[in-house]
């Protein structure tokens, strides 16, 4: 009986060898393959994130491997927030250093702070006890550590840099990869044709200049614009290859188990569809067009209107050029609903509008009128006050925005095409008309030669839901 334990426990530290060398071989044999395959390195590292649940993320890795493979020198990956396109694009950073340790890579994000994390991650993964089982040589040098631009021992220059969009890039080169990693903060940014172009310039004049023998380039942004980096350069056929995913695949989430469907759905009923087609669907805010097309407005005729309002109110948007119109819209309120009954909307001078404006605030018998106080807006407002003398009729205010017009207009749109009814009865001719005219032929990021109709409509909507409750009494 002892004689048989006996042998059965040593049959038992036999199989435990046998198991244990043939993971130590399955061990080896994936540490080999990290080394050759990209994917294969990611899993690896961080077998959780990088699962098989998430196909797209294969899918970035194969375009990632042919960049390293020399296949495409050039691409670009759109696709929503928290994908992890960024992580991604960090295990490659390290994964090439550790191919390739005397070379360097550039990877710049739209602030410093950002691409300072990024620079801190890959130092992170280099470090990490996995990293050094795949690429045991890669050591950091010790006299060159700072976060900017760090070295390991075997550099020639640097091993890996960075900065923030409109930084100063100076004395560094890089051969191994470029990476431009969301250039563009948020929608205000985009919407600025000034930011824009600074950003454009910065990638002509100092991102682009950093780059040595043919250096390849990656592209992450979110879509906001055709005028942003990635959009210009596509429009020059400057990509190998652009990789974008859309948030929904024919109603139903990309992947599963990042965001699913419901909650895709969630998300795009809380925020703005322009804003939902730029950052979830990466459709740059110009390819939808129009942003008041006549079949998205509400309609009514002036006979419907039955009832006491629960106030009446206006607000002054004046001409500060030469061709731009004044716009004043008069609202009837009803609860929730805002009806545009009246507008005055000309190019006429400031002595002509004011006795207008004033006029239409006693005619209405108008509760609250407001003034947008940039460019002389406040004395005109004070001016209408002195002409409309009985200050019981209305109260009459001034205020100034300072936010981005374009900003404001866009942020605005919805809640208006929401809530706000435009009459089917204007006469031909009139300043309705016009004002109709150049609301729905108003286009979202383009040329347009008038924004007065739909700046004015957004200060009146800024106005009415800003004193909504005392309005309403």
């Amino acid at each position: 009986m002892l004689i048989r334990q006996m042998k059965n426990s040593k049959n038992t530290l036999k199989n435990r060898e046998k198991l244990l060398k043939k993971a130590r071989a399955k061990k080896e044999l994936k540490i080999r393959e990290a080394r050759d395959d990209f994917w294969t390195f990611c899993q690896y590292m961080d077998d959780k994130f990088f699962n098989e649940d998430r196909p797209y993320l294969k899918d970035i890795a194969a375009i990632l491997q042919k960049v390293k493979d020399g296949v495409y020198n050039r691409v670009a990956l759109s696709m929503m927030p928290r994908a992890g396109k960024s992580y991604i694009t960090t295990m490659f950073c390290a994964w090439l250093l550790g191919l390739t340790p005397t070379g360097a890579i550039m990877r710049n994000s739209y602030a410093e702070r950002l691409a300072f994390k990024f620079s801190y991650d890959v130092r992170d993964i280099i470090r990490s006890d996995k990293y050094k089982q795949v690429f045991p040589a890669v050591e950091f040098s010790d006299d060159k550590t700072a976060v900017t631009g760090w070295n390991l021992k075997t550099a020639k220059q640097v091993s890996y840099f960075c900065s923030g969009v409109g930084g100063a890039i100076t004395g560094f080169g890089c051969n191994l990869l470029a990476v431009l990693d969301d250039p563009v903060k948020n929608m205000e940014e985009a919407l600025s044709e000034v930011v824009m172009d600074n950003k454009w310039n910065w990638f002509q004049s100092t991102h682009k200049t950093r780059l040595e023998n043919n250096c390849p380039e990656v592209h992450i942004a979110t879509r906001w614009s055709k005028r942003d980096i990635i959009g210009r350069l596509e429009d020059e056929g400057y990509f190998d290859y652009v990789y974008k995913i859309p948030a929904l695949r024919e109603n139903k989430s990309f992947c599963e188990s990042i965001k699913t469907t419901s909650q895709l759905y969630d998300i795009k009923g809380l925020i703005e569809d322009f804003i939902w087609d730029a950052v979830y669907m990466q459709e740059p805010i110009e390819i939808k067009g129009l942003l008041y097309p006549v079949s998205e407005l509400n309609r009514f005729k002036i006979t419907e209107l039955k009832g006491t309002p629960s106030a009446v109110v206006s607000a002054t948007d004046i001409a500060d050029a030469g061709d731009n119109y004044l716009c004043n819209p008069i609202a009837k309120v009803y609860e929730d609903r805002v009806y545009i009954v009246d507008v005055i909307y000309t190019q006429q001078p400031t002595e002509i509008t004011k006795p207008l404006v004033a006029q239409s605030i006693i005619d209405y018998q108008m509760d609250k009128h407001l003034c947008e106080s940039n460019a002389g807006g406040k004395e005109y407002a004070i001016q209408l006050r002195e002409l409309v003398r009985d200050e019981s009729i209305c109260d009459i205010i001034w205020r100034m925005t300072v936010a981005n017009k374009e900003t404001r207009i866009l942020m605005k749109a919805g809640q208006i095409k929401e809530h706000f009814y435009f009459r089917d009865d204007y006469k031909p001719g009139s300043d309705y008309e016009k004002f109709m005219n150049h609301l729905t032929t108003y286009v979202k990021m383009g040329k347009n030669r008038f924004d007065d109709a739909p700046d004015g409509l957004t200060l009146l909507f800024e106005l009415i839901f800003k004193h909504k409750r005392r309005l309403n009494g």
